[in-house]
């Protein structure tokens, strides 16, 4: 198995990395750190005029490996760094992740999320539309911590998409040895009719995808098992909004969220629906978005 992790400059925050860590300690995955900068100059001519930029870019991408070495501590003998020219920042990381037959492309939230949560920049959003490998996100503030991922939670709405993320799921837990937690988050709208209203009406929606989710899991739990997943359990997180929904869910620090891309995407692609980037949005752990279409976990 390998992870190529997206890590522009020595100025980005660390938690792709520390992720990266993470993953290396549960998996034994290999690790490419991949840094994207523009292209240099390539003509003689171009050359004479910019030579100061293209040190500009060739100090940028030097500070950025030792940074990265640094971080990633006892495993900087085992970790590639690859420098990729590209206009576009998402480009240029798929491109790395095609040439180095990466499983799982790692990446960081978007600088101005709040801490313990995850938000999606505009790079991020751009390769949870079009990644062919699953995308792995770590929420601001991430570190780790020594330990291993113990539990993999698979965000299960009964959907084709959804079963493909608990296949994964199972997968993965067989191969690191963790359990597998299905649940499904089910938000108490904050507006919703008359406030006279509101509360029955709020309650009855709920109580009536609580009831479903219920039933859901008896299917999921049974798939599992038929994968050989012996340690299973299923939970329905219900709460107030959406974050009210993820953060009933009681989270440990060694979770790993698994969600499915949208069945509209194209196949063997990643194509993230609604539902699915609210929960992003308010996920306290790590969350890897597995593509529609088959997976495959290397070796």
């Amino acid at each position: 198995m390998k992870a190529a992790v997206a890590y522009r400059d020595a100025s980005d925050t660390p938690e792709a990395l520390e992720l990266a860590l993470t993953l290396h300690r549960t998996t034994g995955c290999d690790i490419v750190v991949v840094a994207v900068f523009p292209p240099t100059s390539t003509t003689l001519a171009d050359r004479r005029v910019d030579r100061d930029y293209d040190d500009v870019l060739d100090t940028m991408a030097r500070d950025a490996e030792r940074s990265a070495r640094d971080t990633l501590g006892e495993l900087d003998a085992d970790v590639d760094f690859v420098r990729v020219s590209s206009t576009a920042v998402a480009h240029g990381l798929l491109d790395a992740v095609e040439a180095s037959g990466a499983d799982v492309l790692v990446a960081g939230s978007a600088q101005a999320a709040v801490k313990g949560s995850l938000l999606v920049g505009s790079v991020a959003g751009y390769l949870l539309h079009s990644s062919p490998v699953p995308i792995l996100l770590a929420p601001e503030g991430y570190r780790d911590d020594g330990a291993r991922f113990a539990s993999i939670t698979c965000s299960y709405a009964g959907r084709e998409h959804s079963q493909e993320a608990l296949a994964a799921s199972c997968a993965l837990a067989i191969r690191f040895d963790a359990r597998v937690r299905v649940a499904t988050f089910v938000p108490r709208a904050t507006a919703l009719g008359p406030a006279m209203m509101r509360t029955d009406i709020e309650d009855l929606v709920a109580a009536e995808g609580a009831e479903r989710a219920t039933e859901l899991h008896e299917e999921a739990a049974q798939l599992c098992r038929d994968q050989g997943v012996a340690r299973v359990s299923t939970h329905v997180a219900r709460g107030r909004g959406w974050e009210g929904a993820l953060r009933a869910a009681d989270w440990d620090d060694r979770d790993l969220l698994v969600l499915g891309s949208s069945r509209r995407g194209p196949a063997a692609q990643v194509f993230l629906g609604s539902t699915a980037t609210k929960i992003l949005r308010h996920t306290p752990v790590p969350a890897l978005v597995v593509p529609t279409g088959s997976f495959h976990w290397g070796d």
